[in-house]
């Protein structure tokens, strides 16, 4: 394992079939992208509004998305779920399209809304459970964080695209940016059948040289070239042990031994993510904007969604060299003081053109802290802790408790915001703090170790604070291919001297 931690693990360990397989995978992101800010941007358009009623945000009502992927993801496989992204983003895209025909209805607007959102809940628990699952561990973090660069990269496009259109009026003021949404999904039916199988879903289904198939496609042109006989043993290693320790699995199972600790973690994770303020800037960037006095809300978050696609590419080095906890713990701590500073800027009702331009300084030092920690690692720590048997399981939990969340910041900021105004930054920043703690005493380091070295360690109890030092974490990682390896070779070993008997 000799890149682990290292710069120049991603240019060793990355594959042109990894990079391409990171890129087409995450093409709901790029919808779950687009998605939140063609919305959260036309609910700021007065024509829009004249047409279809006075508008709030669907986020929170599509909370139950995430809950479809576990089972598909399970029974039918990672790359199913790629197809059923894009067939229910195709539906909800043409629902959405036709709402304005014979007259505005908002209902059916906010049917198409509820669906797409059910094609993002899916890709948000099966893509980044793909590429954790098909990435070396040396580099699993920069694998995961395409998926969040691809989301920032949607966002920007839709800014982009509102911009253009803001002062506009007629159909195609939500038209166009409704109908552009279909391009993910196209793209996905058209390409998806190229993608691989993930290699450890392909052993827990008996695929055996499926995957080994599937690993050296994915691994195989890599620098000093490579053998997927080492990584196959260990995932069938890995699979044989935890079947003889749980041979049935179930939900309940999540919430039982040293799963407990691991369900409970990726849970807070996921609800902090949502509660520091990811709902309130995703949703009501632009309305926030406009009620503080600040002129042109849409050339800023055009501005703004082009910095925050550049800097959340950074995630592609910064999380597998420095590490998870580092960025978590600095970027709780910068978000906080930055929403402490914007409540203490905008609570008042009539507010100086100064201290709004203030407001935007400091809506932008967050989203630079945000786009370096909590916009991308979240999903990777959630794709890294849970047990091999119970992966798609307990992410499915964790999501769906941070889409709780954001169901609960969705109906209270519109009323919050009426009666503090910018103080709603307060209650974020306080939330940031307890962010910043949790992650210190709770979440481990899982930098550069393999999914089944994780496994090991929260099976042998060691408190999450000391996974970066423990001793255990280097022997692991050094001797858990080895021990597989042993074991296969015994295995093999015995069937054949087993056959030559019944030969004899």
């Amino acid at each position: 394992m000799p890149n682990f931690g290292k710069a120049s693990a991603l240019r060793d360990e990355l594959t042109p079939m990894l990079a391409l397989i990171a890129a087409l995978s995450s093409a709901g992101a790029w919808t779950f992208g687009w998605d939140n800010a063609w919305w959260g941007g036309i609910i700021g358009n007065s024509y829009f509004g004249e047409v279809f009623g006075q508008a709030t945000t669907t986020n929170g009502v599509t909370s139950y998305r995430c809950m479809l992927a576990g089972q598909t993801a399970h029974w039918g496989g990672r790359r199913l779920c790629f197809y059923a992204v894009a067939f229910l983003s195709l539906i909800g895209v043409i629902v959405e399209a036709t709402a304005d025909v014979n007259g505005g209805r908002y209902y059916q607007m906010v049917g198409g809304k509820i669906i797409v959102g059910a094609s993002i809940g899916i890709a948000s628990i099966a893509v980044p459970l793909y590429l954790a699952e098909c990435a070396p561990a040396a580099i699993r973090g920069a694998c995961v964080n395409a998926y969040v660069t691809i989301q920032a990269l949607g966002s920007w496009m839709a800014y982009c695209c509102l911009y253009t259109l803001v002062d506009g009026t007629g159909r195609r003021v939500w038209l166009i940016p409704i109908c552009i949404q279909l391009l993910a999904p196209i793209f996905m039916i058209a390409f998806g059948w190229w993608l691989p199988e993930s290699p450890r879903w392909l052993v827990e289904k008996g695929r055996t040289e499926e995957a080994r198939a599937a690993l050296f496609r994915i691994r195989g042109a890599r620098r000093g070239g490579y053998s997927p006989d080492e990584d196959l043993t260990a995932l069938v290693q890995a699979h044989e042990d935890q079947q003889a320790a749980h041979n049935n699995v179930a939900w309940l199972d999540c919430f039982k031994g040293s799963d407990l600790l691991r369900t409970s973690i990726v849970m807070g994770v996921q609800c902090l993510q949502q509660g520091q303020g990811l709902s309130f800037l995703s949703q009501y960037l632009i309305v926030f904007f406009q009620r503080i006095g600040i002129q042109q809300p849409y050339l800023i978050m055009t501005i703004i969604g082009g910095l925050l696609t550049v800097l959340t590419s950074v995630g592609f080095f910064t999380q597998d060299y420095i590490g998870r906890r580092p960025l978590l713990i600095g970027g709780s701590c910068i978000m906080a003081a930055s929403m402490i500073a914007l409540g203490g800027l905008t609570l008042k009702s009539v507010i100086p053109q100064a201290q709004s331009n203030a407001g935007v300084g400091m809506i932008m030092l967050y989203l630079v802290a945000f786009t370096q920690s909590w916009t991308n690692i979240p999903w990777t720590v959630s794709a890294e802790l849970p047990s091999n048997r119970l992966r798609d399981k307990t992410l499915t939990i964790g999501a769906w408790s941070g889409y709780g969340v954001g169901l609960i910041i969705t109906f209270v900021q519109p009323y919050l915001q009426d009666a503090i105004n910018g103080g709603v930054g307060f209650i974020y920043g306080a939330i940031g703090v307890v962010a910043a703690i949790y992650i210190y005493f709770l979440l481990p380091e899982l930098k550069g170790i393999t999914l089944e070295t994780v496994d090991a360690m929260f099976d042998a109890k060691i408190p999450p604070r000391k996974f970066a030092t423990h001793p255990m974490r280097a022997q692991t990682a050094a001797t858990s291919v080895e021990a597989s390896a042993a074991a296969h070779d015994a295995k093999r070993s015995t069937d054949h001297l087993e056959k030559e008997a019944e030969a004899v």
